[in-house]
């Protein structure tokens, strides 16, 4: 077999190495797999590690492989022989849980005593560097979303053990706060020691030692109900490794009883009949750490989750760790919001990296280095109890990683033996370094670290509108006192701050932990830096720091924080400015392979683009308009900027006073006249509360003598461009008054004439109405100077170009709604400059037959109406294109529609008429593989991939020829010697003519170089 891997591309002595695979009490195993077994390791991260095991195993020892690999979670695939009348090589997935039957996991299988070159193709060792190999398994793939990974199976399996473990604990005792504790303290002390005895850390001789017994281990204390004998391990575990999670709190013999001890004791335990995971299930022998600080996930509240906090995924953390700790660099490393750790692990293992502690020769001195090492460098705040002990946790389990365990294991004993106790742990005490407190904390005695400063200061701060209540007195205290002071300016955070948003609390506080040399990394969310009310602390953040690189993550935002609703940055910065100013700009998105199971965070650097600092600092523009387009969109909006402005149109008369319309009763006093104040009403049972209300107050459903004034409320659904398709109902000029309203206004709003339109969702609808008409604060209402321009106004307001504007100018994250537009916004509406030319009062003729319904609103009428208006505006071909282009309906690519043609034609014009000689194109679609392949062919003699080829094949080729290439995370445009391919997904949006210019302007960029 190893001369059946030779020829497929791999090297025993190079690439594909012995291991050692070790089955706990498997000997017979064990043996087998001497010399048998190999280990393959992608060199370019393309998800095709793989296991080889060269000997034909039973069910039962497949299980155990499987169980071993998945655990270690280094390897993506498994080979191995199995004799079915005739020995086959088995391919399976191996990052799925060995519960999962072989026949679901397995993706191929190969006869290796008769030929299969096609077959064998599939596994050549160049797929496998480049990840193409995953395009022969696209099946699979989408079957294999249903797998959780290990992590995500580890967490349910906790979470099950702790929701057993809370209700044990409420038969006990009622009292919550003690019951989250002792859980907490049972679960995070039981993986603790779980860890240490798998690694043989702690085994029989100390048990022998401290217990006088050599088959005592926690087990056996659980399955006795010995809770003296699990409170002096606990002590013991402390004393050694000088852990205070074993210290406090101390569990009470009544909570350490035969139900609560048989909870955990059986998730430790076998159990072949039980379909579930449990504890046994993992060995923490060789699972990575990181996986066991996830756990924080279960132990977070609802509550907790809607204030913004989630735990900070490990690929996030390394990416902003590894701009800010550069190599060989040492420094002290504060995050002021550690929850469980993450961010701060991975500082450590980058700190441990850049230092030569690889140098030391004996597993004590390398211990004593790490613990220094976090003791001196690693710092936390956090004011969540929870959270803190799972830091604490999650470090103290660094010291031992990737040290050999047996040697560990004998220098405990050896220092029993000789001392009777272990002073290695705590020649440098760490706890302290994590502090149980509050980062916005104001009271002097109180402050985390006060006085101190660090090199590096990282986090991802919860995200929530602080309320003024009981709860965050502290938070509220801090923003109303907390000021900062540069040389020459003084920021009151109170002023800084928009809308009591947390987030910027942090990033004002970081300030005096810092100092002239420090570098931060940051995530936050994205709506500091998007919002209208935050646009003092925007001012701060530009001003005051020197920004490097921002990432843009809201497109990834599901592969990150899956359940979170807010959009985020990564921010990269420091307290010097830029020499240049320049920042660099990612806006990362998601890939073929971004989603499960290879979930891969994807930085592109030739997607990145350059920013100015000081455009930011002179409101040039917000990071915002970099969120849903480029710079093409920005100077077409710019250009559509240099228009007049609605403003300049409005009426001049005094009594318009406002565009909203009624304020609806406040709520409270709603509840109050229903009887309702105790009640929890939601959203849906809000909105029918008002409809009630208004109904017993002043509407009628009907027109009536009385009531004979429509009114509108809520806009969805009842009103489109151009008309009102239902009210909710007629009121009275004499019921508009505050006793049903919480704010009228005055009438002149309501009276004839208007241009009505909705303040929020996917697109802005408008209406002329020419009679007096109530509506409520949820619309606009216009009002113009000149009458004659109402069809004309509507007509411009119902556009693309006025839908596409207000969509970069103003939607507050990708693909969202609008969120209540406000009246800048609407006021700042470009209008033509020329309005009384006969495009105009064509425009204002298809109006009026519109609002009349002498028309109806078709595709055909839109269309028209539309290119009459890009008229109106002067826009160029291009612009007119890039806007249409915008709201495209995703879809797959039919090449029947000469969908690619188009895109072919357009890219060719715009690259042939710089060259001298121009280029040919060659083009293939692979439905199979969702993907289309450009071939642009530079000269008539070029040697690479043919283009009838291209589809699977050109992939194939491409990818062979280039290795270095890395197919699961590759760029669109990859240059061969004499061609360019361009490869896409098949979505119409990746291939419009907008597109097509844009890949071109870049191609010529590149040729031009």
């Amino acid at each position: 077999m190893i001369d059946f891997f030779n020829e497929l591309g791999f090297n025993l002595n190079k690439d594909l190495l012995p291991v050692k695979v070790v089955i706990e009490n498997s000997s017979k195993l064990n043996e087998k797999l001497k010399n048998t077994a190999f280990f393959f390791d992608s060199p370019n991260q393309t998800n095709t590690s793989f296991y080889f095991i060269n000997e034909i195993l039973d069910e039962k020892e497949l299980k155990e492989i499987r169980k071993y690999v998945w655990n270690e979670n280094k390897a993506d695939l498994l080979f191995y022989l199995k004799n079915d009348n005739l020995t086959k090589l088995v391919l399976q997935y191996a990052k799925v849980s060995p519960n999962v039957s072989d026949d679901d996991c397995e993706l191929d299988r190969f006869n290796i005593s008769i030929e299969e070159q096609e077959k064998l193709d599939k596994i050549q060792r160049w797929k496998f560097d480049s990840g193409i190999f995953w395009t022969n398994y696209q099946e699979f793939l989408i079957k294999s979303k249903k797998f959780k990974s290990i992590d995500k199976e580890l967490v349910g399996t906790l979470e099950a053990l702790k929701n057993q473990l809370n209700s044990a604990f409420s038969l006990v005792s009622d009292n919550t706060e003690k019951k989250e504790e002792y859980v907490q303290a049972l679960i995070d002390r039981t993986l603790y020691i779980k860890y240490l005895e798998d690694n043989h850390i702690i085994n029989s001789f100390f048990y022998e030692h401290h217990f006088k017994d050599s088959e005592v281990d926690y087990k056996k204390l659980l399955l006795n109900t010995d809770s003296i004998g699990l409170n002096k391990l606990f002590e013991i575990i402390h004393n050694i490794f000088n852990n205070e999670l074993f210290e406090k709190p101390t569990i009470p013999k009544k909570y350490l009883n035969s139900k609560i001890c048989g909870l955990i004791q059986d998730s430790l335990n076998h159990n072949i009949e039980v379909g579930q995971l449990r504890l046994f299930d993992f060995r923490f022998d060789i699972i990575p750490v990181e996986f066991i600080s996830y756990i924080y996930e279960i132990f977070l509240t609802d509550k907790q989750k809607e204030n913004g906090i989630y735990y900070t995924p490990k690929k996030l953390a390394q990416l902003i760790v590894d701009d800010i700790i550069v190599e060989d660099e040492i420094g002290s490393v504060l995050d002021p919001s550690c929850g469980s750790g993450m961010f701060l692990i991975t500082a450590f293992q980058r700190l441990l990296e850049n230092s030569k502690e690889e140098e030391l020769k004996d597993v004590a001195s390398r211990i004593e280095f790490r613990t220094k090492l976090i003791k001196d460098n690693i710092f936390g705040i956090e004011k969540e109890l929870t959270a803190q002990r799972f830091t604490l946790f999650s470090l103290s389990l660094q010291l031992f990683r990737g040290l050999e365990k047996t040697q560990i294991r004998d220098f405990i004993a050896d220092q029993l033996k000789k001392k009777g106790q272990v002073e290695l742990f705590k020649k440098h005490s760490f706890f302290n370094n994590i502090q149980h407190a509050n980062s916005l904390e104001t009271d002097l005695d109180k402050i985390p670290h006060k006085d101190k400063t660090f090199s590096y200061i990282v986090g991802n701060p919860p995200f929530f509108e602080v309320k003024n209540t009981d709860e965050f007195k502290i938070e509220i205290s801090f923003i109303d006192k907390f000021t900062y002071k540069n040389d020459a300016t003084k920021y009151n955070a109170k002023e800084v701050v928009g809308k009591h948003q947390i987030s910027q609390c942090f990033f004002i506080k970081i300030k005096d932990w810092s100092n002239k040399n420090t570098k931060f990394g940051f995530v936050s969310n994205s709506s500091n830096f998007d919002n209208e009310k935050s646009k003092d602390f925007q001012k701060f953040f530009y001003s005051e720091y020197g920004i490097k690189k921002i990432y843009e993550l809201s497109r990834v935002k599901k592969i990150l924080f899956e359940n979170a609703s807010e959009s985020v940055l990564a921010l990269i910065f420091s307290n010097q400015k830029n020499d240049s100013g320049l920042i660099k700009y990612y806006p990362v998105k998601m890939g073929l392979f971004s989603e499960k199971p290879f979930n891969l965070l994807i930085i592109k650097e030739d997607e990145s683009f350059i920013i100015k600092q000081n455009d930011l600092i002179n409101n040039d523009f917000d990071l915002r308009d970099f969120l849903i387009g480029n710079y093409l969109d920005i100077s077409l909006i710019d250009k559509l900027s240099d228009n007049n402005s609605l403003e300049d149109y409005l009426s001049k008369n005094n009594n318009y006073s406002s565009f909203k319309g009624l304020d609806g009763v406040e709520f409270n006093k709603l509840k109050k006249h229903y009887n309702l104040i105790d009640k929890k009403i939601n959203s849906k049972e809000k909105v029918e509360l008002y409809y009630q209300y208004a109904y017993d107050k002043f509407l009628s459903k009907t027109k009536t003598d009385t009531n004979n004034t429509p009114y509108l409320y809520r806009p969805d659904g009842k009103i489109s461009k151009f008309i009102i398709n239902k009210i909710d109902g007629y009121t009275n000029k004499k019921h508009i008054i505050n006793d049903n309203f919480q704010r009228t206004r005055n009438h002149f709003i309501y009276e004839e004439e208007n241009i009505l339109l909705n303040l929020f969702g996917k697109k802005i609808n408008a209406v002329f109405v020419k009679e007096t008409f109530y509506f409520s604060n949820l619309l606009f209402g216009l009002k113009l100077e000149d009458k004659n321009y109402y069809y004309l106004f509507t007509a411009i307001i119902n556009s693309k170009v006025i839908d596409y504007f207000l969509k970069q100018k103003h939607q507050k994250r990708f693909g969202s709604n609008f969120s209540y537009l406000n009246v800048s916004a609407i006021k700042e509406l470009p209008i033509p400059k020329e309005l009384n030319n006969n495009t105009a009062f064509e425009i204002s003729r298809i109006s009026k037959n519109l609002t009349d319904k002498e028309y109806k609103y078709n595709n055909e009428v839109q269309e028209n109406l539309n290119e009459l208006i890009f008229d109106l505006y002067d826009l160029s071909y291009l612009e007119r294109q890039r806007i249409k282009d915008y709201f495209l309906n995703k879809k797959a690519v039919t090449t029947s529609k000469n969908e690619i043609g188009d895109y072919i034609k357009t890219l060719e014009s715009s690259i042939n008429i710089f060259l001298k000689k121009p280029v040919t194109f060659e083009k293939e679609h692979n439905t199979g593989l969702g993907l289309l392949a450009i071939k642009i062919n530079l000269n008539d003699t070029s040697d690479t991939p043919s283009a009838k080829k291209t589809g699977l094949y050109l992939l194939n080729e491409i990818f062979e020829q280039n290795p270095q290439e890395n197919f699961l995370a590759s760029r669109e445009k990859i240059w061969g010697k004499d061609c360019i391919y361009i490869i896409k997904q098949d979505i119409n949006t990746n291939w419009t003519k907008t597109k097509a210019y844009e890949d071109g302007q870049e191609v010529l960029k590149k040729l031009m170089k």
